[in-house]
């Protein structure tokens, strides 16, 4: 039985309201599959779902960011 790990990312304003927020997840083993698959097999499969979730999250935050960032800078060039 694999749980799910969730990894969530935002952007927040001054006032600490969100303005974008990220979330990407996906299924690790737990104690059945680590004692089933071993240790060393377990956690490189928990690492590696790290890593890749955190960049993941990271590129598409960081894009969304930018593209909202974008988007203002061009509504306030033609006012």
């Amino acid at each position: 039985m694999s749980k799910k790990l969730k990894i969530i990312m935002q952007i927040e304003d001054e006032n600490g309201e969100t303005l974008i927020r990220q979330t990407s997840e996906r299924e690790v083993p737990y104690i059945e599959e680590i004692e089933r698959e071993g240790f060393r097999k377990a956690f490189h499969e928990i690492e590696t779902a790290v890593i890749e979730l955190r960049k993941e999250t990271s590129d598409e935050i960081v894009s969304e960011y930018l593209e909202m960032v974008s988007e203002k800078k061009r509504k306030g060039s033609r006012a």
